[in-house]
């Protein structure tokens, strides 16, 4: 059964699942698709806006392997519904299951974010929040990027921001998107994804700042991708690209070549831009 979006959604379906968000109210339909619509009130006019820059960018890209693809949306209430991931945030399973998590896995997760990254930055898009709270797990556990109203499209606004381990520790909120920006937070992202923690977690935020500004990062010396994500910390990065090319290498040394072939074979490419 298709769940199509609208406003009456939550009247609709009773027993659904809500969760909440910064732009709105997801709700889980009794087919599993999800419905987004915006919050009411006071911040009403902000996360319809958020809303109609997310529209607005999936119409731009359109569909791709690295996005929760979007079935259906509604212009005049700024509701959308989306496909149904699963295995849901890509946090919550690498806390249940981080010690049955392979290399391997591991190894296409950060190269699939790097992928989808690419795609948005070359249709002008900037994330702005690169967290592991914004990345979906589909059926066969591939990586799918979620939510793009707190986006920046083509030189527009950023309305949401990322924490602080996730971000320059320069950028306030009204600094414009940038790659660099994104490139940190993805640079955090796969510390996470690699370590099953938050770069300095012990630390309260004000200290995290303070370190960074300092460039004193977390210690990443002999890890699997450490050089990668002292790069992104460091700003020496230039592209998703140059991380996916990174991992591209890092794995034809980590992981078997029969793994290798098996793990293209599961439609990882080996190419963002074709």
């Amino acid at each position: 059964m298709l769940c199509t979006a609208g406003k009456e959604d939550a009247e609709r379906y009773p027993e659904a699942e809500n969760q909440d968000g910064a732009d709105g109210r997801v709700i889980e339909c009794p087919s599993g698709d999800a419905i987004k619509s915006p919050w009411p009130g006071f911040r009403a006019a902000e996360c319809r806006r958020g809303m109609t820059t997310e529209i607005q960018i999936y119409q731009r890209l359109g569909p791709h392997p690295r996005l929760v693809m979007m079935i259906e949306w509604k212009l005049d209430d700024c509701c959308l519904t989306m496909e149904y991931m699963p295995n849901g945030h890509r946090n919550d399973y690498l806390r249940a299951h981080n010690d049955e998590i392979s290399t391997t896995q591991r190894l296409q997760w950060i190269q699939e974010a790097a992928e989808g990254l690419q795609l948005l930055h070359s249709a002008n898009v900037m994330r702005s929040d690169v967290e592991p709270k914004n990345l979906l797990l589909d059926a066969a556990l591939g990586l799918r990027i979620a939510d793009f109203s707190g986006s920046s499209f083509e030189g527009s606004k950023a309305l949401a921001r990322v924490g602080t381990r996730f971000s320059l520790p320069t950028i306030t909120f009204n600094s414009p998107a940038t790659i660099q920006d994104d490139l940190y937070g993805l640079g955090s992202t796969i510390y996470t994804i690699m370590t099953a923690g938050y770069p300095f977690q012990e630390l309260p935020s004000d200290k995290v700042i303070e370190r960074c500004k300092a460039h004193e990062f977390p210690d990443v010396t002999g890890a699997a991708c450490g050089p990668i994500i002292e790069r992104c910390w460091r700003c020496e990065v230039a592209s998703a690209q140059e991380i996916y090319d990174f991992v591209e290498a890092e794995t034809k040394h980590t992981v078997s070549p029969a793994n290798y072939t098996h793990w293209q074979c599961q439609g990882v490419s080996t190419n963002v831009t074709e």
